[in-house]
């Protein structure tokens, strides 16, 4: 059974599940948390938690998957859509065969359709970055933050990041910011209306309450195969495909790229519900428990994961992950950058180039060591 294939489109469901997440009854309360989703606050600090308790041992053995043993990712974003500023911080832990322990930043101006890198992260010493880079640079990176301290308070702007290392000036988007606003807020709406559609069509005993007034809800293969069909379904919507489109543009995609990768990406999506549908021996349990808050907004949301494969019934694998959210209406951005605290990829790099020519110098000595290729 081709695992991997299937954990993929589980996890796309279940992020659906999420993003669409970013009554008198059980099932009642929960169908409107879901669909309120749809509209959120003006200001706003999600946290998805994404871990992985179990790992089958086909993929322990695949080196390009080993390193999913023991990962805990950490996503949280503040957004603040009046001053249309967000502020996102990711932490990512490995316990596999590549140990990682990182915490990164970033900044976005939306309307300056600015993306900042503070370079203060690469100085914090909480993580292992600083020793993970210095194993790929034989240790001159703690030589470049050693020579250059006060690095730590610039930021590096990454959405002319690239322009300015290729030496091309990036394509700019004509899409309006509010075009994109207007079709993501759409789509939005849409995939929110299709996942509590089928909530609703679901017997009402399988919504469970609890004590504390949190929602459970048991997901099964059959459960997933039909909502991935409902919401395939809606690539056929032109409205949808538009939507998208917009989005796709504001990113840079060519419209003649879009419309060309469009079917195929459809195609992709029907075939790997197919695919799913075909494992007999596959098995998908997953449980879904909501925390509504006193105005059925979703306070908190717990996802447990299980995939099965028992092809070998005396050796069934099974893959298997957590994913958490939380959200509050509330968000404390922190202080964007100035023109002065934002350095240039030129200065970067020649602080490295004079930096790595230095560490050159102190190992081999004076031997004029060209180092204009290395960035």
């Amino acid at each position: 059974m081709k695992l991997k294939r299937i954990s993929l489109l589980v996890l796309m469901l279940v992020m659906s599940l999420v993003l669409a997440a970013c009554g008198s009854s059980p099932q009642e309360t929960f169908t409107k948390s879901v669909e309120k989703t749809a509209e959120p606050a003006d200001q706003s600090t999600t946290t998805i938690g994404i871990k992985v308790d179990e790992l089958p041992a086909t993929l322990k053995a695949d080196q390009s998957a080993a390193m999913l043993e023991g990962l805990s990712v950490k996503l949280t974003v503040s957004d603040d859509q009046k001053q249309q500023k967000s502020a996102a911080t990711i932490a990512v832990k490995t316990a596999g065969l590549v140990s990682l322990n990182v915490n990164l930043d970033l900044l976005v101006d939306s309307k300056a359709e600015k993306v900042y890198f503070p370079l203060s992260d690469l100085y914090d010493e909480k993580g292992n970055l600083t020793t993970l880079l210095d194993q790929l640079t034989s240790g001159m990176f703690s030589k470049i933050k050693e020579e250059n301290p006060d690095l730590a308070t610039k930021y590096v702007d990454l959405s002319t990041l690239s322009e300015e290392l290729s030496g091309k000036e990036a394509k700019k988007s004509e899409t309006d910011t509010k075009e994109v606003e207007k079709a993501t807020k759409d789509l939005s709406k849409k995939v929110t209306k299709t996942v509590s559609d089928y909530f609703n069509s679901l017997p009402e005993d399988r919504f469970k309450e609890g004590d504390n007034g949190e929602i459970t809800l048991n997901l099964t293969k059959a459960d997933f195969t039909t909502l991935a069909t409902k919401i395939s379904e809606l690539l056929d919507d032109k409205a949808i495909k538009a939507d998208l489109k917009v989005i796709a543009e504001s990113q840079g995609v060519s419209s003649e790229a879009f419309d060309k990768q469009y079917k195929s990406m459809a195609k992709s999506f029907d075939d790997a519900i197919q695919s799913v549908k075909d494992e007999k021996n596959a098995k998908i349990d997953v449980t879904v428990t909501i925390q509504p808050d006193k105005n059925d907004n979703i306070e908190s949301m717990k996802m447990k994961v299980k995939i099965t494969d028992s092809k070998d019934k005396d050796k069934p694998e099974t893959l298997g992950m957590t994913i958490t959210m939380k959200t509050t209406d509330s968000a404390k951005l922190p202080k964007f950058p100035s023109s002065s605290d934002i350095i240039s990829t030129e200065a970067l790099q020649k602080i490295i180039s004079e930096s790595t020519a230095s560490y050159y110098k102190s190992l081999y000595g004076d031997t004029n060591t060209d180092t204009t290729e290395i960035q």
